[in-house]
């Protein structure tokens, strides 16, 4: 058997987080061409194939795949020790870590507490993305996530770390602190499981905005926006000087567990660990639960 290039498990691990070769290519910088190319090649020399393609154009990794893609992340990891312990040896932690978290949590807590962090380790580049879906973090889509909910996949392979219980209140706008005809700004029927969005319903009768939405950041700045009142994280709405908390009469929203998810193969990497450190040390917990 021919020796096989090292450099194909790059893309091999491309077409397997994307899913699709355009996805694959945008990963690693080069065309679908010479991802599909490189991808043959690997199987010939391997003398398997890697992949099937499904009947909506994905493509999904076979059982030999399967193998090959689990000893090529441990070559990845190992690649990302190398290159961070040459850094660290010249100047400290460097290489860049993907951190997952709702938009609230990215805008009203991580970006204003990374300056610190930024300066302790100033050749470390930390990517903050905020979305509302969950980041495979199996696929390396992100290598840390901040969630709600525990993990539902990945096994063993993702681990799970409480951080906190965060306190929720109810805040209207300000400017309108004296007014008690101030609608309830509640959530789209996409989202209307969610706990603040269940008891937002509870409470909310008749007396509701013509505006929903779909995740906490917006309906912040809804309330920021004089728009009504909803439930909003202590920890992020308690330092907008748009907001102000209101009475709800012992009523109070359900607290929501915070989740610090990471690959179960990550804490070797310096960088991650130093990011997943930070992360921790930003005392939800304490900041969360300051009283009204």
């Amino acid at each position: 058997m021919q020796d096989h290039n090292w450099n194909d498990l790059k893309y091999l691990l491309a077409l397997h987080r994307a899913g699709r070769m355009s996805g694959a290519g945008r990963l690693v910088a080069v065309n679908e061409t010479t991802i599909a190319r490189r991808i043959r090649t690997l199987e010939r020399v391997l003398g398997a194939p890697l992949f099937v393609r499904a009947a909506d154009g994905r493509y999904e990794v076979t059982e030999f795949g399967q193998r090959i893609v689990a000893q090529a992340e441990v070559i990845e990891t190992q690649h990302l020790q190398v290159s961070e312990s040459a850094g660290l040896a010249q100047s400290g932690l460097t290489g860049t870590v993907r951190v997952s978290a709702v938009p609230a949590l990215v805008n009203r807590v991580l970006v204003p507490g990374f300056a610190p962090f930024n300066c302790q380790h100033p050749d470390l580049t930390v990517e903050l993305v905020p979305e509302a879906r969950n980041a495979d973090l199996t696929k390396r889509e992100a290598d840390l996530a901040l969630r709600f909910a525990r993990p539902a996949s990945g096994g063993l392979r993702v681990k799970a770390r409480k951080l906190a219980a965060l306190k929720f209140a109810v805040y209207g706008p300000k400017a309108d602190c004296g007014r008690t005809d101030l609608p309830w700004i509640v959530y789209d029927d996409a989202h209307a499981s969610l706990p603040q969005a269940r008891w937002l319903g509870s409470v909310a009768g008749s007396d509701i905005s013509a505006l929903r939405v779909c995740d906490l950041d917006t309906a912040q700045e809804a309330v920021g926006a004089g728009l009504g009142s909803t439930a909003l994280p202590v920890i992020c709405a308690e330092g907008d000087a748009r907001l102000m908390r209101r009475d709800t009469g012992g009523i109070a929203p359900p607290d929501r567990p915070l989740w610090l998810l990471f690959h179960a193969d990550q804490p070797r990497r310096a960088s991650v660990e130093a990011v997943k450190e930070w992360i921790i040390g930003l005392e939800w917990q304490a900041s969360a639960l300051n009283p009204p």
